[in-house]
Formats: C-alpha cells, sequence, structure tokens
C-alpha cells in the first residue's frame, strides 16, 4: 500500500508532523520513556489525542478521523513490512485500536480536568501505569512527562493549522 499525499490533504502534513515530534530524542533521554515500540507508540498517542482534542474543539471531526485513519492505515502498513502475515494483522490491529481508544478515552477524562494540580497527578499516574508499567522508580519522569503534556496541550490550543505545522516543541518543558 502506497499514500499519495494530494495538495489538500492536510491530515498528512499534521499526522506526520506530529509523528516527528513524537520522535523528539527527548522523551527517551530527558524523560527516559521505553525507547521501544510501545515506548514510540505511547509518545506518539500522546501527542496524537491532544491534537485530537483540539480538532474536535474547532469543530474539525472529519479532520481529526483521516488523522486516526491514517494513523490506522500506517500501523498496519507497518506491520506487513515487518513480515506480519495477514492472518496476524486483523488481531495485531484490534489490539492498536482497543489500546488507541483506551488511552484517548483516559487522556479525554485527564485532560478535561479543570484543577490544574489534580490534572498534574492524574497525568503522571496515567504515565506512570502506561508508559513506564508501574514502576514506581519513574515517578519523576512520569511527573515531568505530565508537565510537558500541560505544556504541550497550552501550546496548540490557540493555534491554527498552519501555524501547527510550523510548530516548534523543542522548548516544552
Amino acid at each position: 500500500m502506497i499514500f499519495f499525499k494530494r495538495n489538500k490533504d492536510i491530515h498528512f502534513d499534521l499526522y506526520y508532523k506530529i509523528v516527528n515530534i513524537s520522535r523528539n530524542k527527548d522523551f527517551y533521554s530527558k524523560f527516559k520513556v521505553p525507547d521501544t515500540t510501545d515506548g514510540r507508540f505511547e509518545i506518539l498517542l500522546l501527542h496524537l489525542i491532544i491534537l485530537i482534542r483540539k480538532l474536535k474543539k474547532d469543530r474539525k471531526e472529519h479532520l481529526s478521523q483521516s488523522i486516526v485513519d491514517l494513523m490506522f492505515s500506517s500501523i498496519d502498513l507497518s506491520f506487513r513490512e515487518e513480515g506480519v502475515g495477514d492472518l496476524s494483522i486483523p488481531k495485531k490491529m484490534k489490539k492498536v485500536g482497543m489500546v488507541f481508544y483506551g488511552r484517548s478515552t483516559s487522556l479525554e477524562d485527564i485532560m478535561g480536568t479543570q484543577d490544574i494540580l489534580k490534572k498534574k497527578n492524574l497525568l503522571g499516574d496515567y504515565f506512570l501505569r502506561n508508559t513506564f508499567s508501574s514502576d514506581p522508580s519513574h515517578k519523576k519522569n512520569a511527573n515531568e512527562l505530565s508537565k510537558y503534556t500541560i505544556a504541550f496541550e497550552k501550546l496548540i490550543e490557540n493555534v491554527n493549522m498552519e501555524e501547527m505545522l510550523k510548530l516548534n516543541t523543542q522548548g516544552i518543558k
């Protein structure tokens, strides 16, 4: 499967912007997210879910759905490129879907929390559980990742799509 991009396919641009943001080495060095397929997937989902929240808030559900569809197509293609057999793909994609929708629901609830201290604590618990496999030695990393998440959401909250494509997230703390 080959993805063809047309000039007006902003969902490609936004998706690949999020992919590039999630590949920032700081997540794996500074925040100590495991540099594994699962760790990278967690960071990708984090950014995608925040972007989707913004798009829904901006009443761009169709765009957000196109981005989600592209993510699933990209993951399916990755499995196939890794040599996963056609009979195993549906099971793997079902698991990916369950993880995505589970994380989406959890993060949506947490990010909707108005009390900033409570939000930081809930995010810290979320990251400790999902990103760091409930390893208490990563509590500080989980808390730092929660601060980053709040800052990232704040950064993209008031930008339009063109500005989003030009974002530099290097300095987010």
